[in-house]
């Protein structure tokens, strides 16, 4: 009698679960009744364990969960734009872990990143940075514990110098970024770089306060590009400021993978 309930029950445990989930009474011999908890315990385990039951639970963003490949038990396989253990994080240049991969030529940003909005102790209007840390062309507070409100050794306006981005990957319409300090495109500017070729900039506001700007790339999709900070003058106000480069980009971490 218990094997023949036991392949029932086995056999016909996703209707018993669409019954139950829907509120319908189904009334069983009491021999059964045991084997139905049993059964339906096991597929309800085998139903959270599953990689669609994971994915839902823990990749964000579209993210497809992977079971099995970490001491976590799974791993999110994300989906273009994000990174991060669970795909929450999307693909940005924030600075918040500082410019390592970036390459400088000259002075300008030998003390970048900058630490929190340090214009603000010098009276001036807030940089509107995003998190913790920013490219400040005039400052000069590299670490959490140097002084607020120190502009540049060399002079906030003196040095010159360029920054540029690690390679990324465009896959769709739109790029932006925090950018303000000079506004004089010809001196000082953001660009950005496909196939070796200036091919958008854009310049601050005057202003010590960064504004969003975007770029539309529609037209590079596929392509490889790099953002490129420049500070080419040494007279006036002609320092730049920028921070939280996003968009449809793929970040440089996920470009091994996908190639």
């Amino acid at each position: 009698m218990a094997e023949t309930c036991r392949r029932k029950l086995e056999a016909s445990v996703l209707l018993l679960s669409f019954f139950f989930q829907s509120g319908i009474i189904i009334l069983i011999s009491s021999e059964c009744s045991v084997l139905l908890y049993e059964t339906m315990e096991k597929y309800a385990v085998k139903r959270r364990n599953s990689p669609q039951s994971l994915q839902q639970q823990r990749c964000l963003n579209n993210g497809t969960c992977q079971a099995g490949y970490t001491d976590k038990g799974f791993s999110c396989k994300c989906p273009y734009g994000f990174t991060g253990a669970f795909c929450s994080k999307a693909c940005s240049f924030d600075f918040e872990d500082g410019i390592a991969d970036w390459e400088m030529t000259g002075r300008a940003f030998i003390y970048q990143p900058t630490f929190g909005d340090n214009p603000t102790y010098r009276r001036r209007e807030s940089a509107n940075l995003q998190g913790d840390w920013w490219i400040g062309g005039a400052e000069k507070r590299p670490s959490e514990s140097d002084t607020a409100g120190v502009q540049h050794s060399n002079g906030p306006d003196v040095p010159q110098g360029t920054l540029t981005s690690p390679c990324f990957r465009i896959v769709g319409k739109n790029i932006s970024f925090l950018i303000g300090g000079g506004c004089d495109l010809g001196n000082v500017r953001a660009e950005l770089i496909v196939d070796n070729q200036v091919v958008r900039n854009e310049t601050g506001n005057c202003s010590e306060t960064m504004f969003r700007k975007s770029w539309d790339v529609e037209e590079f999709i596929g392509q490889y590009a790099q953002v490129r900070l420049v500070d080419e003058s040494s007279g006036g106000y002609v320092h730049i400021n920028f921070d939280d480069l996003k968009g449809d980009i793929i970040c440089p971490d996920d470009l091994d993978e996908i190639n």
